[in-house]
């Protein structure tokens, strides 16, 4: 195999283009690698892990472009390159002069000109803060989907967004959904009556799911943003959000997703709550015995119906104890089975985390480790595992060729902006795990609904032939790895990275 690397300099594509083209060029005959990425610090590491020089990126920044292919011979690398090119020149900005009067120098002047309510932002975190606050001061509600914005950044933000009665959700603001319009991550839910606020993007999926599954329908989504319940930010587009929703007519009942909040912030939102005419039930993931499964459970009471256990599929294979590696696309989710194994089986360190995991790196430690593979560092310059899942994929090879017995404890998550097929896209790598350790168990909970594009039950399917347990439950599904632990392994000391 000839190898070719290529690096072009200030030449910026979003992640997700680069995704879709690096995808493009796996699948031309001849091809056995490759990597079309920006020169983040992850990526870099990526491309050395597949065997290219350490010396050819030495000066190399984050707005250099690598594109590194590994094919049978010349000829084909050159005929890659050349259908890159094609993919890329494709996505580039049309040359052709529009209408004047189209043409917009700042986001702020755009949504005036659109009287707009609500500008959405994704670029890359150093550029979002003016963006931002241009639209703010416009009178422009926020969404900003991109994570990499400083913390002070975001207090000023919405500091600005409080003084004008506005909302900024985010940043790092994956889901969302108002007025019956998905924005980011969402599922195909059906319309009601229940609101959630979330500083979880899938957690607000997980359990927004688990209720459409009951027959609760959602009428709005609101995401906050991760920090927003810090004591840094005070709550800011928490409370903002509650306000919003206690006056919305179509809105029964609200339902508060976060981590454990600071001590000030959580003084600041039960005391909003206490002066709510609308209901609010909260949960706080991280905190002992509570999940989004006994969540859902508490709605689905308080709205009179009863609630339907999660279904779970087994595939038979025997518990067998043994490493435990959980890979999570959902960095709630990932809290939430690190506190039920905890809770269950021992505790589990705190977030604390490799510099830069790689899969070399995460398949080579010796203790029990849970992943949030859409961790900032895990994101910068390349598409969030939702829609991307070949470091996953990759991470289960690398294991593929460790000592077994395993445990392997993932999430698959649907729904609109999510990989068509991401039961599909881990299959592979799942059979080379399975087949080469008899002993391994792997474990999936799926987040999704049956409306949903990518199809629950063919997921299921897909999951369940392979061998693998399914629940519709994340935090079910941690129970039965707890159990697993604490009856084959004892009660120990293990990591969470």
């Amino acid at each position: 195999m000839l190898k070719h690397l290529e690096l072009r300099r200030d030449v910026y594509y979003d992640s997700v283009v680069l995704f879709q083209a690096s995808s493009q060029l796996r699948e031309l005959d001849g091809i056995d690698e490759c990597l079309v990425a920006m020169a983040t610090e992850l990526n870099i590491r990526l491309l050395h892990d597949l065997g290219f020089k350490s010396e050819d990126t030495d000066d190399t920044s984050t707005s250099d472009l690598i594109i590194a292919v590994q094919g049978e011979s010349q000829e084909i690398i050159n005929r890659a390159i050349q259908v890159l090119d094609s993919n890329l020149e494709s996505q580039a900005t049309p040359r052709s002069e529009p209408d004047s009067t189209q043409i917009h120098r700042s986001l702020g002047r755009a949504v005036r000109a659109a009287n707009a309510n609500l500008a959405i932002i994704s670029l890359p975190g150093p550029h979002v803060a003016p963006e931002a606050a241009d639209a703010l001061r416009e009178g422009t509600n926020v969404m900003i989907f991109s994570d990499g914005v400083s913390i002070k950044e975001e207090q000023k933000l919405k500091a600005l967004a409080t003084s004008r009665d506005l909302l900024v959700m985010g940043p790092d603001c994956g889901t969302a959904q108002l007025s019956g319009v998905g924005l980011g991550f969402c599922n195909d839910l059906s319309p009601g009556q229940v609101s959630i606020v979330a500083a979880s993007g899938t957690g607000a999926q997980h359990l927004s799911c688990l209720l459409d599954a009951n027959g609760i329908g959602i009428s709005s989504i609101i995401g906050v943003g991760g920090r927003d319940m810090s004591d840094e930010i005070g709550g800011s587009s928490t409370l903002q959000a509650l306000r919003i929703l206690d006056s919305d007519t179509s809105t029964a009942h609200i339902a508060l997703i976060s981590k454990p909040p600071g001590k000030k912030t959580a003084r600041r939102i039960n005391k909003i709550i206490k002066s709510l005419d609308t209901p609010v039930t909260i949960g706080l993931i991280g905190d002992p015995g509570v999940d989004l499964t006994k969540v859902a459970r508490e709605i689905t009471t308080t709205q009179n119906l009863p609630f339907r256990k999660p279904r779970l599929k087994l595939s038979g294979a025997p518990a067998t104890g043994g490493q435990l590696f959980g890979l999570f696309s959902g960095g709630t989710l990932a809290s939430e089975a690190a506190q039920i194994i905890t809770d269950t089986a021992g505790p589990i360190a705190g977030i604390d985390t490799f510099e830069i995991p790689t899969p070399q790196a995460i398949a080579g430690r010796k203790d029990n480790v849970i992943l949030d593979l859409g961790d900032d560092r895990m994101t910068m310059g390349r598409p969030h595992p939702m829609i991307d899942g070949t470091l996953r994929c990759k991470i289960i090879e690398e294991l593929t060729l460790k000592p077994a017995p395993r445990l392997l404890l993932f999430d698959i998550i649907l729904g609109f902006g999510s990989n068509p097929d991401p039961a599909g896209e881990i299959a592979n790598a799942l059979d080379g795990f399975l087949r080469s350790h008899s002993k391994a168990r792997a474990i999936a909970s799926v987040v999704g609904t049956s409306r949903d594009s990518q199809g629950l039950d063919q997921q299921w399917q897909t999951l369940t032939a392979l061998g693998c347990d399914v629940y519709e439950s994340n935090a079910e599904a941690a129970s039965a790895i707890a159990l697993d632990l604490l009856t084959n392994n004892g009660k120990s000391e293990s990591t969470h990275a």
